[in-house]
């Protein structure tokens, strides 16, 4: 979501800020363009070197776009499997977003998806990679019950859930139940806040959800890993900063 920064850039821009790390998307903004060029070795070279000079790891890659339907996606999946260890990481956080009346006229789709996951789960296997799904509305996994269902379906130890705790609020009843029901699966997190029954990232301090119990609930569940804020509707430029300030101060301090 940055413009007018190269990858590099955008890694300082964060480091200066205070992150600790940045988790990078294939996709290119707001958009269905692929940036390809980041499987290649050079800019892997770079990202880490950048990474080593300033002690700013990539905490995971991601690939926001839909494999069931866009092979596209499907192969940039395999390849960012394949890639993932040149970064550094194990997680790879993936998506799968369909217009609603597609999902709901298209119940084949879930055939597909079954096929394809157990794929990408087979590759991250054999490369000791974490597929992360999304659940989120307006996803073939928009909740907790069809994620469980595939998860006992593939009984594979590389499929696991990125816990995003907008979304997760939106598609579930109980938030502190959701982290129950998927302790087990849980090997990253996105940081929002949202408001019941509309899908909009909203900075940490807005919106319905306290946010510290629930961390400190995902503490108590045995997560300690990386967190990323996502509030991709936002200019991260001038609210990350602030952002920051706010989820250590009013969240992590208080754990």
């Amino acid at each position: 979501m940055i413009t007018n920064r190269s990858l590099i850039h955008t890694m300082k821009m964060f480091h200066e800020m205070g992150y600790g790390g940045m988790e990078l998307s294939l996709v290119r903004g707001n958009t269905t363009v692929l940036a390809w060029d980041y499987l290649d070795d050079y800019v892997i070279d770079q990202v880490n070197e950048t990474s080593l000079e300033l002690d700013f790891p990539i905490t995971a890659l991601a690939c926001h776009q839909n494999y069931v339907v866009d092979d596209h996606a499907y192969e940039a999946q395999k390849m960012l499997i394949q890639k993932a260890h040149k970064y550094h990481t194990d997680v790879l956080i993936i998506s799968t977003f369909v217009p609603y009346e597609e999902r709901e006229n298209h119940p084949e789709l879930y055939d597909i998806l079954l096929e394809r996951t157990r794929t990408l789960c087979d590759l991250a296997e054999y490369h000791g990679v974490n597929v992360a799904i999304e659940v989120e509305p307006n996803q073939l996994f928009h909740n907790l019950k069809i994620f469980l269902d595939v998860a006992d379906r593939l009984q594979s130890p590389a499929f696991k859930l990125n816990f995003d705790v907008g979304h997760i609020y939106l598609s579930e009843n109980n938030l502190y139940e959701a982290i129950d029901k998927t302790k087990d699966f849980i090997v990253y997190s996105h940081i929002d806040n949202m408001c019941m029954g509309e899908h909009c990232h909203k900075l940490p301090w807005d919106g319905e959800i306290d946010l510290l119990p629930v961390y400190r609930k995902l503490k108590e569940a045995g997560y300690d890993g990386a967190v990323s804020l996502d509030i991709y509707l936002q200019d991260y430029g001038k609210v990350a900063p602030k952002c920051l300030e706010y989820i250590n101060k009013e969240i992590f301090d208080k754990i």
